[in-house]
């Protein structure tokens, strides 16, 4: 017999039948967590709750009133964020349609938390969605976001909004941005390098995981955007953090 939990039943139940996804209850969250199986769902959640790849040092739980999660994915880090920001907005982008439709899934629920399916640019506009690379999948976690090219052969890419970091501000009245997360496969160059950066005078904390293998330069037009307003850089699994003077 095979024990999950406080649950036994025989292990050619897996053999027979496929089990496309399993839940998971979190301390604090009312409702399951749904992880995909067939998907990087499971990697995804134990970076963020097994690893505890987002937790800064020294920041105030109580002190935190805004977290931007860009790049939410299924919500993980959504609820990871939920838990240790109680008192926190959170606002979650994820512009990919099935992971989205996880995101609200395990998320809607929360409250304080607003679910955009959406991306993070350097403008606002509208991009096209990337699943794959030269026939290669990229997996639910690699979804990617490039500019919409007119003419381009074949089927016409699916779209999804994007914005700026200061427009989401204006939108929602964020005037102080306390934990922005950033995962968003190599979009962060467009987004650091954008003119539109007023955001950053107005932000305490970045956890960015950058994405140079994919497109060079990612680190380097964030660093260069923050300059001297860096006071404190380290790192925590994939992501570096920086402390900002705001």
């Amino acid at each position: 017999m095979l024990t999950i939990g406080k649950t036994r039943f025989s292990p050619h139940i897996l053999e027979r039948f496929a089990v496309p996804e399993i839940a998971i209850r979190l301390p604090g969250i009312a409702t399951p967590v749904w992880l995909r199986t067939e998907e990087t769902d499971q990697n995804v959640f134990a970076k963020v709750f097994v690893a505890n790849e987002y937790a800064p040092r020294s920041l105030d739980p109580a002190s935190v009133a805004t977290v931007i999660d860009a790049g939410a994915n299924i919500g993980a880090s959504t609820l990871w964020f939920r838990l240790a920001y109680p008192k926190a907005r959170i606002i979650a982008l994820e512009p990919d349609p099935a992971n989205f439709a996880c995101l609200q899934r395990n998320c809607a629920s929360l409250p304080g938390v607003e679910l955009l399916q959406a991306a993070l640019w350097g403008e606002d506009t509208e991009l096209a969605l990337q699943s794959e690379i030269e026939g290669r999948p990229l997996g639910s976690w690699g979804t990617r976001t490039a500019p919409a090219s007119a003419g381009t052969p074949g089927p016409a890419p699916a779209l999804t909004p994007a914005w700026t970091l200061d427009s989401l501000s204006a939108r929602f009245g964020l005037e102080r941005l306390d934990y922005v997360k950033i995962d968003i496969e190599g979009a962060e160059k467009s987004v650091f390098e954008s003119p539109a950066r007023v955001w950053l005078q107005r932000t305490r904390l970045i956890a960015a995981e950058f994405h140079d293998r994919f497109l060079p330069g990612c680190t380097a037009a964030a660093e260069a955007a923050m300059g001297p307003a860096v006071m404190q850089k380290y790192q925590r699994g994939e992501n570096v953090f920086y402390r900002l003077a705001a």
